[in-house]
């Protein structure tokens, strides 16, 4: 799955993770204390997600929440970002498959993966 944003935005609706077990059916988080992200921008470069918030919206059938910082853009060049969640329990910790996000910029021309001006 892609979801698509521009540069400079501040997403104001959280994005919607569903989370699937190795079957392709919703996981139930329940065991899972604490789920937390990370994300890589275009040059896989780790961004700051400080001010962001993961949020279960409902741990039996795998729904997530991640809510964008409301004082800045997560955003701030062109390219392909890699968002992804870490899930810990006791005496457990997992990672979900990678979620891409592609951020564009008004104005400019995309060839595959490589923006032009």
């Amino acid at each position: 799955m892609i979801s698509q944003y521009w540069v400079g935005q501040i997403p104001a609706t959280p994005l919607s993770i569903l989370v699937k077990d190795e079957n392709g059916e919703a996981a139930n988080l329940g065991d899972y204390t604490n789920i937390t992200a990370k994300m890589v921008g275009s040059n896989n470069e780790l961004v700051d997600l400080t001010g962001a918030q993961v949020v279960s919206t409902n741990k039996v059938l795998g729904q997530i929440g991640f809510v964008w910082p409301t004082d800045r853009s997560l955003f701030d060049k062109d390219g392909d970002y890699v968002l992804q969640l870490s899930l810990e329990g006791t005496n457990k910790l997992d990672f979900t498959t990678t979620h891409t996000i592609r951020v564009r910029e008004l104005g400019r021309r995309t060839r595959g993966n490589v923006y032009n001006r």
